[in-house]
């Protein structure tokens, strides 16, 4: 991650650098005051640009996929206290120690032993499996059904 970081760094300013960082604090609720997230024209103030030119650094690639690495970051150093709190949900710790089925679920789909399996099977009103010819014949009635349109 490290070189991509530096890449996208590279193509960056400082100012933009500034910016994208307060942007993530600012969505993870720590630049709140009073329990409101600061404004864009707030954080652009903070950064020394305008409003626009902070609407504009937004739409660009570079700085987007800058913010969303920061933010990747930030969601990934959180892994330890999603699992731990995981791990209290299937304990049943808050619940008179009764596991929640849907956290049981997450784990064993996390580890590949429990997957969805669907089957899917055509029948012919008969009960019997439908013959290759039906089977040519029907995409045949597609094919005309097609070249009409």
């Amino acid at each position: 991650m490290s070189r991509i970081k530096e890449r996208l760094e590279s193509k960056l300013t400082v100012q933009q650098r500034k910016a994208a960082a307060l942007l993530v604090a600012n969505e993870w609720g720590e630049l709140t005051e009073d329990g409101k997230k600061k404004t864009q024209a707030e954080l652009a103030e903070v950064v020394g640009v305008t409003r626009g030119t902070l609407y504009t650094w937004r739409q660009d690639d570079d700085f987007i996929a800058y913010v969303n690495l920061l933010t990747d970051r930030d969601l990934n150093a959180m892994r330890t206290v999603a699992n731990a709190q995981l791990m209290s949900l299937i304990k049943g710790d808050k619940t008179n120690g009764i596991a929640s089925v849907k956290a049981l679920e997450m784990f064993y789909k996390r580890h590949g032993l429990l997957t969805d399996r669907q089957v899917v099977e055509t029948v012919t009103d008969g009960g019997a499996y439908e013959s290759d010819e039906d089977i040519e014949k029907g995409i045949a009635e597609v094919d005309a059904i097609l070249a009409e349109g």
